[in-house]
C-alpha cells in the first residue's frame, strides 16, 4: 500500500496522470474516523409522557434481556478459551451499565415530571443556566 502511494505521487510530480486516468481522492465525510452526527439520537426531555412510558417499557424489556445474558455467562469459566469467555462477560457487563443507565434516566425524567406536576410546576418551563 505505501509503495503504490508513493508511485502515485511520483507521477503527479512529473506531470503524468495513471495512464490517462483521473485519480479520485476520497471526500471527507469518505474518511474513516470521522464523526458522525447523532441525528436519530432524542433526549428524554423532550418525550411526550406516552413516548416516555413506552420508552420507559421498551428500556425494562431491554435491561431485563441484558440481566438475563450477563447471568447466563458468569458462573464457571471454561476450560478452554478463557479469553474470549472474559470478553463476552465484559461485553455483557457493559451492555447491562448501559441499559441500566437508560432506564434510569427515563425514570427520573418520569419522576420529576409527576413531582413537578403535583407542585404545580409546569413541565414545559426548564430551569438552565
Amino acid at each position: 500500500m505505501g509503495k503504490k502511494r508513493r508511485r502515485d505521487e511520483e507521477d503527479e510530480a512529473e506531470g503524468g496522470s495513471l495512464g490517462g486516468q483521473e485519480v479520485e481522492q476520497p471526500k471527507e465525510a469518505d474518511v474513516g474516523g470521522a464523526k458522525k452526527n447523532k441525528k436519530g439520537v432524542v433526549h428524554v426531555q423532550d418525550l411526550r409522557d406516552e413516548e416516555l412510558q413506552e420508552r420507559e417499557a421498551e428500556l425494562a424489556e431491554t435491561l431485563r434481556k441484558a440481566r438475563l445474558n450477563q447471568g447466563n455467562l458468569r458462573g464457571d469459566p471454561p476450560k478452554t478459551n478463557r479469553i474470549l469467555w472474559q470478553r463476552q462477560v465484559t461485553y455483557a457487563n457493559n451492555a447491562v451499565h448501559r441499559a441500566e443507565q437508560a432506564y434510569r434516566e427515563v425514570r427520573q425524567e418520569i419522576e420529576r415530571r409527576t413531582y413537578g406536576a403535583s407542585l404545580g410546576i409546569s413541565p414545559i418551563r426548564r430551569f438552565r443556566k
